[in-house]
């Protein structure tokens, strides 16, 4: 079965922050809740449910000197460990950084967090380079941090500016929501398709070509006022942009009707009763 693995490092404020944290995950890593619970409240009463999923497992708690490290595994279609970050920022936690590697399709993503933020990978390393040697181990051949070794780590995610957990999460949340109801929808789709006797394909077709035709007519929309506000003879142009409201969509609507059939508009193919020269059969 494929899964998510995920590489947690959590850096504290202070050492009895830090402490206190390790405390509350390795407790909940081997499954005593009501030791987890008792730390976490002196950690400043963190909600077990926010820092814990019950869905990880093969979970694993490292206490590591400076910071703590966490390891555990998710389905491959569950949410990044953001609501525990979000928790964890609230309650001394002072930067962190999540490698996730996507045993689906082979590939890991990394993201950083400083200060209850998402930063990209240089601005973490920029306020925090006393623990690039904890999230970035050199090679211990000598590579050191050129060629393989920073090659390791190029898988960054980052940010077009810093954003606030609590806001990453809320958009993650919608993202899954959107996607959720997309997908619910288009099976009602082809329920209902199925059921009056048409192919859910053409039913997917019809929604292409409808979005074609809403395309060429904003487009037509875009172009008429324009042309209205920078240019004179306001009649000349309503007229033009009555025209392209029907053309342009029924172009749109045509060149991707051709592209969903896969038509190519070779003047090669062999047109329709155009069977070559007759065949003269000898007579026996």
């Amino acid at each position: 079965m494929s899964q998510n693995t995920h590489t947690l490092h959590l850096f504290f404020e202070d050492p009895i922050k830090l402490k206190m944290g390790q405390l509350v995950y390795q407790y909940l890593a081997t499954g005593n809740t009501e030791q987890a619970r008792r730390w976490a409240d002196k950690l400043g009463g963190a909600d077990l449910d926010a820092l814990w999923d019950a869905q990880w497992f093969n979970q694993e708690a490292v206490a590591e000197p400076g910071h703590l490290t966490l390891r555990f595994d998710t389905g491959t279609h569950d949410d990044l460990p953001l609501r525990a970050l979000e928790t964890l920022f609230a309650h001394g936690l002072r930067a962190a950084v999540l490698e996730v590697f996507y045993d689906q399709v082979g590939e890991t993503e990394r993201m950083h967090f400083d200060r209850g933020q998402w930063v990209s990978r240089r601005a973490f390393m920029d306020a925090n380079p006393q623990w690039r040697a904890v999230v970035e181990p050199a090679h211990q051949d000598g590579e050191g941090q050129d060629g393989e070794a920073e090659d390791r780590y190029v898988c960054s995610k980052d940010p077009a500016k810093p954003l606030a957990v609590a806001k990453l999460r809320l958009q993650e949340e919608k993202r899954k929501r959107e996607a959720q109801e997309a997908a619910e929808a288009f099976v009602e789709m082809a329920k209902a398709m199925g059921k009056s006797g048409k192919s859910p394909v053409q039913g997917l077709m019809a929604v292409l070509l409808l979005r074609a035709g809403l395309k060429g007519l904003v487009h037509a929309v875009v172009f008429t006022v324009v042309t209205v506000l920078l240019f004179k003879g306001f009649w000349l142009w309503m007229g033009l942009g009555l025209v392209l409201a029907v053309a342009l969509p029924l172009y749109y609507m045509a060149t991707e009707h051709k592209a969903l059939r896969g038509d190519d508009g070779d003047d090669d193919a062999d047109q329709p009763g155009d069977d070559g020269p007759p065949t003269v059969v000898a007579a026996q």
